[in-house]
């Protein structure tokens, strides 16, 4: 998302604009979710809340992958809630 909000800004698109060009856009999931919420979106700012909450923040992702990645057994715990 934040590609796209520097490239729609540098291009001036309106929300409309910016919202025709994501819906064509979209695949699978994130193309069922559109067709069920597009009715209920109609700024940038709400397609953009909306996207995320349903999807979740790549940053997020990003940050859960690397807690786990270094995520270490302690001496104390057992190799059950280790893997829980």
């Amino acid at each position: 998302l934040d590609k796209l909000e520097q490239r729609f800004s540098m291009a001036q698109w309106s929300d409309a604009n910016k919202l025709h060009y994501i819906s064509i856009h979209l695949l699978e999931d994130a193309y069922r979710w559109w067709m069920q919420t597009s009715s209920t979106i109609n700024t940038w700012s709400s397609f953009t809340n909306a996207v995320t909450r349903a999807f979740g923040s790549t940053r997020a992702q990003e940050l859960a992958f690397e807690q786990l990645k270094w995520y270490k057994q302690t001496i104390n715990q057992s190799i059950t809630q280790y893997y829980d």
